[in-house]
């Protein structure tokens, strides 16, 4: 009778066991990003081990050592099943999704962990309804540090020095404004910033921060930065798991990986806040000069600017969402969170 009892024990713990393991979901993770980008090392891979944790080891994460698709390919990378879940960059999905690129618009960048918090609250309040995400399951958003413009040569002083300069940009909001400036656009990917600033065949890049710009190896190249108020232009990046895989997540693991894809997902993207301030103690220390637009040429960018505005607040409209109320909400979230965050430190 006793060895029954154990058998009988052992075989309910076994049971238990493989219960446990029935339940666990594995989610293959794609990251375009190289593996040993601080992307991955600071932001991502503590996040995914932070959800594993929190729901108990039901959800598990794997990564692949290199992407699995280009940048522009993660969308359809997770609607066809090559992969489960990643982020992308919005620009690169704007055919279909539109609204949340309110945070790429250009002067309205405060700082990547209160604009990530307001845009993920934007969200819901004025674009949830238009159901752009419909293939797939939006977990959360990344705005990242706004736009500079970056010179080789000598500094930028006007919207007429950007006439006939050749100039690397990431695609979005700050194109409009250089091709409006007269300036001849090379619009790419950040992951390819380097191959094409490093080749010589641009005098000036921007779209992305000069700590963007460091880490992607190309501030070698430049000495003088445009600090632009608010940013040309900021990279805005969505988080998103296939239908399939998140419907087989169990309704408490999916409620609480919705919670940690919002604000504490964006408090670790203010990682970056604090490396921007590391990065131009750098710079500076190297001889890098980094300052702000003139008055008058930061009136120029902005009118050049207007129209990528004007184009976003048509786009939302087609959509039935009142553009100009939701961009007021966004930048006065982002305001009003960036005080709190001050006040509590």
């Amino acid at each position: 009778m006793k060895y029954l009892k154990h058998v009988a024990a052992a075989l309910t713990v076994l049971l238990a066991c493989g219960q446990a393991l029935a339940q666990q979901q594995k989610v293959l993770f794609n990251s375009f990003l190289a593996r040993g980008h601080f992307w991955n090392t600071q932001i991502l891979l503590p996040w995914l081990e932070d959800v594993t944790k929190a729901t108990e080891g039901r959800v598990v994460f794997e990564v692949p050592p290199t992407s699995l698709a280009p940048p522009q390919g993660q969308f359809e990378g997770v609607v066809k099943g090559v992969f489960d879940a990643t982020y992308l960059a919005n620009p690169f999905i704007y055919n279909i999704v539109k609204l949340p690129s309110v945070a790429q618009l250009p002067f309205t960048q405060v700082s990547a962990e209160a604009n990530s918090i307001a845009l993920g609250r934007t969200y819901d309040k004025f674009f949830a309804k238009a159901n752009e995400y419909k293939d797939v399951h939006i977990l959360g958003f990344y705005v990242g540090a706004g736009g500079d413009i970056v010179s080789a040569k000598g500094p930028i002083q006007s919207a007429a020095d950007l006439k006939g300069m050749k100039v690397y940009s990431l695609p979005g909001s700050t194109v409009d404004i250089l091709q409006g400036a007269g300036a001849a656009v090379v619009a790419a990917p950040a992951a390819r910033s380097y191959e094409i600033i490093s080749s010589g065949t641009v005098d000036a890049f921007a779209g992305i921060s000069s700590f963007d710009f460091e880490q992607f190896k190309s501030m070698q190249y430049g000495k003088h930065v445009v600090r632009v108020r608010g940013g040309t232009a900021a990279p805005v990046f969505s988080f998103i798991i296939s239908k399939a895989k998140w419907n087989a997540i169990s309704e408490k693991d999916r409620e609480t990986i919705t919670r940690m894809a919002r604000e504490p997902l964006a408090k670790r993207i203010g990682y970056i806040d604090r490396q921007l301030k590391d990065s131009d103690a750098r710079l500076a220390a190297s001889g890098v000069k980094i300052a702000p637009p003139s008055a008058a040429f930061q009136a120029e960018l902005e009118k050049l600017g207007q129209s990528a505005i004007d184009a976003w607040l048509k786009d939302a409209a087609a959509l039935g969402v009142d553009g100009k109320a939701a961009l007021d909400f966004y930048k006065s979230e982002a305001q009003a969170i960036t005080r709190q965050l001050a006040g509590a430190k």
